[in-house]
C-alpha cells in the first residue's frame, strides 16, 4: 500500500472525525499505535498486546468488526484484501461519558485499585467521543472502496475485544508509566507546533495543529468544564501572545489582541462558543503576525518604522526622523534603502496610500478629508500618489468598489 496514500486518509480521517486510523501489516510489529499506547503502559504489555494480535489472525476478510475491550473503548477493525493479513484499525473511540459510573465498571472489570484508576483516567480524557456507528461505517465504506475497489460487501459483526483465554486477570499500570509521560510529551509538542505556526503566520499549520491538540485533552484541571475551557484559553491567549512577542510585533498591537480576546473568553457562556473563540484566535495571531512582524528588520531601524506607523497622520519629515532617533539623514536614507528597497518618503507614502483605501472602503469621507487623514494636506498631491501606488485616481478606486 503506497504509503503516501496512508497518510492522506489518516490525516483526512484525523481531522474529520478526529479518529485514529492505523493500517497494520503481519506480524504487527507496531501493534501498540492499535490503541494509543495504552497497554503499553500497563504490565504484562507483551501479553497483552499478543492477544490483541492474536484476536487479528482470527478476524475473516468480509466482515467489519466493531469490537470493545475491557475499557469499554471501542474500534472498528477490517482487513481490505484477501490476500494477505493486513488489517485497518478506526479508534479507540468511546460511546459514553467519563463519569463515576464509567470508571467503576471499568475498575470492576480489570480489578483496579481506585490509585490504578487515577492513572489509567488520564489516557481516556484523550480518546474522541463518537456515537453514530452508522454514519462511521459509511466512512469505513468508502475508505475500503478507495483501497480495494473490487471489494466485495462486507458484513458487519458486534465482538469483545477481550481474549477468550485472558492471561491477565488483573491490569496495573506499570510504576514509572512512562507511557503517559510520552503522551504529555506529545502534547507539549503539538503545542511548539502551534506556536511556531503562529510565529509564521502561518494560519493553516496552526489551525491544524490546534484540533490535534484540542484531540488529546487531559483530565479536567477545574470540575466546571466551562471555567476549565475557560482557563485553558487564557493560558493559551498568553502563550500566543508570547510567540507573537518573539517575531518583535509592537506591544501596542500585543496588548490590543491579548485584551480583546481576554475579554472575549471571560463573557463566553458556552463550550461551543470557547471553541470558535480559539479558532478565531489562532487566525487572527497568524494575522497579525503576517501584518506586522518586524523581525525581517535591524533593531536600528524598527523603532522608526513603529514611530511611522503609529504617526502616519502626521507631516512626517527626514528630518524629524533624524531627531527624533538621532540619527543622520544619510544614514536613516541608507538604512530604508538597504532593508527596505526603497526610500523613507515613498515608505510614508505606501503606508499612507494603504490607510486612505481602508477608508475609502468603508467611510463616506470626502476625498479631501481622507487626504488630511492620513497627513497629506494638498490633495492634488494626495491624487497624485494615490494614482501612481493605486493606478487610479481615488475618486475612481471609490467607483469601482460602490
Amino acid at each position: 500500500m503506497n504509503t503516501h496514500t496512508l497518510t492522506l486518509i489518516k490525516k483526512l480521517v484525523f481531522d474529520t472525525i478526529q479518529l485514529d486510523f492505523n493500517y497494520l501489516k503481519d506480524p504487527y510489529t507496531d501493534i501498540f499505535h492499535f490503541d494509543r499506547h495504552l497497554r503499553n503502559s500497563l504490565e504484562h504489555s507483551e501479553i497483552l498486546y499478543q492477544q490483541i494480535i492474536e484476536r487479528i489472525y482470527s478476524l475473516q476478510h468480509n466482515c467489519f468488526y466493531l469490537m470493545c475491550d475491557n475499557f469499554i473503548l471501542n474500534y472498528v477493525i477490517f482487513l481490505p484484501f484477501e490476500h494477505n493479513r493486513d488489517v485497518i484499525t478506526l479508534g479507540p473511540y468511546m460511546t459514553n461519558e467519563i463519569d463515576a459510573d464509567y470508571l467503576n465498571e471499568i475498575a470492576t472489570i480489570n480489578h483496579l485499585a481506585y490509585a490504578d484508576i487515577e492513572y489509567v483516567k488520564r489516557f481516556l480524557f484523550g480518546i474522541p467521543r463518537f456515537d453514530n456507528s452508522l454514519q462511521l461505517l459509511s466512512i469505513v465504506t468508502d475508505i475500503l472502496l478507495y483501497l480495494n475497489p473490487a471489494s466485495i460487501t462486507f458484513s458487519i459483526v458486534n465482538e469483545s475485544l477481550l481474549s477468550r483465554d485472558n492471561e491477565v486477570k488483573e491490569l496495573v499500570p506499570k510504576e514509572d508509566f512512562e507511557v503517559y509521560a510520552n503522551s504529555v510529551e506529545e502534547r507539549y509538542k503539538i503545542e511548539h507546533t502551534i506556536l511556531q505556526a503562529i510565529k509564521e503566520g502561518n494560519s493553516r499549520k496552526a489551525m491544524l495543529a490546534g484540533k490535534e491538540f484540542l484531540s488529546r485533552p487531559f483530565e479536567p484541571r477545574i470540575k466546571n468544564n466551562l471555567h476549565d475551557i475557560k482557563a485553558m484559553l487564557f493560558s493559551t491567549n498568553t502563550l500566543f501572545r508570547k510567540a507573537a512577542e518573539d517575531v518583535k510585533i509592537h506591544p501596542i498591537y500585543l496588548h490590543e489582541i491579548s485584551c480583546n480576546y481576554a475579554q472575549l473568553i471571560e463573557t463566553s457562556l458556552s463550550v461551543r462558543e470557547l471553541n470558535k473563540i480559539y479558532e478565531k484566535m489562532i487566525r487572527d495571531y497568524c494575522l497579525l503576525v503576517r501584518n506586522k512582524s518586524m523581525v525581517q528588520y535591524s533593531p536600528t531601524i524598527r523603532p522608526i518604522l513603529h514611530y511611522i506607523e503609529f504617526n502616519i497622520n502626521s507631516p512626517l519629515t527626514l528630518s524629524e526622523l533624524s531627531k527624533k532617533f538621532n540619527l543622520s539623514i544619510p544614514y536613516i536614507s541608507s538604512l530604508f534603502k538597504k532593508e527596505l528597497n526603497m526610500t523613507v518618503v515613498t515608505h510614508i507614502n505606501k503606508l499612507r496610500i494603504r490607510e486612505a483605501i481602508k477608508l475609502l472602503n468603508t467611510s463616506s469621507m470626502s476625498i479631501q478629508n481622507i487626504a488630511a487623514y492620513v497627513g497629506i494636506l494638498d490633495c492634488n498631491y494626495f491624487t497624485k500618489v494615490f494614482k501612481k501606488e493605486i493606478g487610479c485616481t481615488p475618486s475612481e478606486y471609490r467607483k469601482k468598489t460602490t
